[in-house]
């Protein structure tokens, strides 16, 4: 089976279109989300223009901030600053990657936190070891919600997640823990990889290496939610060889079309969230 991802987004455009005009209709403004790219990097460029794109579909409003690659450290934390005041702006995200000399969890931690759509605070991270998903990252969202839209059941499972950052790995392992998951979470230096994913019921991928994944690392049984997202020989691929997996696992998803559509969406709904949870506060105030 391919979790097919598009009836997913439907369902969360629509909500989202809606509700983000009877926000303007309310208030008189849209909600507002403004995206930070730091230097030339192709993938950041993209995902700033895809989310502005979306956001104009939906009803609301966006703006993207190109830096360049020199740009000094102070200088994003001074704009940071000034989004995470500004009460017309409801949801902020860096775009990464970002320069190696950047102190990324310095720039992180100079969002505010209700305003942090990407999840990437140092706070929010912690609040999720917590138990606290209100903030998560959302790109491990995106893969909780895929497979919670296909009914697919998670408590007693054996999990082998890909990766180890802090934007895919650990906030992923937390989440599918609260939900009873038995989680692996692998890496480069893990060893004896392929028995790992083969005994998994569920293998998440996220190298960023096109079709890492390939037929003889999975069983007849696996689900394969893949992450990656990679230009290889002129085409848009995944991590997974999804052209040798598709007629063998239990069901994957595809690329492009996948886990990053719905991310899209839920960092846009995550605006949204953000703007109505702020004039709501600004309109018990005024009682």
């Amino acid at each position: 089976m391919i979790l097919d991802t598009r009836p997913i987004a439907a369902k969360l455009e629509s909500k989202i279109s809606v509700e983000a005009k009877d926000f303007e209709n309310r208030y008189g403004i849209k909600p507002s989300l403004h995206s930070i790219v730091i230097g030339k990097d192709e993938v950041a460029n993209l995902f700033a223009n895809i989310l502005l794109q979306k956001l104009t579909a939906l009803n609301m409003q966006g703006e993207v901030h190109r830096l360049p690659e020199d740009v000094p450290e102070k200088e994003i934390i001074k704009l940071l600053k000034d989004l995470s005041s500004n009460n017309e702006v409801h949801g902020i995200i860096i775009n990464v990657p970002v320069p190696n000399w950047l102190n990324k969890n310095v720039l992180f931690s100079n969002i505010a936190i209700e305003k942090d759509v990407d999840g990437q605070n140092p706070y929010n991270l912690g609040m999720l070891m917590l138990g606290v998903e209100d903030h998560a990252p959302v790109t491990p969202l995106a893969v909780m919600r895929i497979l919670d839209e296909y009914n697919i059941p998670l408590s007693g499972k054996n999990v082998c997640i890909i990766n180890r950052t802090s934007v895919v790995g650990k906030p992923l392992a937390m989440l599918l823990l609260n939900r009873d998951a038995t989680v692996s979470v692998c890496h480069t230096k893990t060893k004896n990889l392929e028995k790992l994913t083969k005994a998994s019921d569920i293998i998440i991928v996220a190298v960023g290496k096109p079709l890492f994944l390939k037929e003889e690392m999975v069983s007849e049984n696996s689900i394969v939610i893949d992450v990656g997202i990679n230009k290889y020989n002129g085409k848009t691929v995944g991590d997974a060889d999804f052209d040798k997996l598709v007629n063998k696992v239990s069901a994957i998803t595809p690329v492009p079309g996948g886990v990053g559509r719905i991310k899209t969406l839920l960092i846009i709904e995550r605006t949204l969230k953000n703007a109505l949870k702020l004039m709501n506060s600004k309109d018990n105030q005024t009682v």
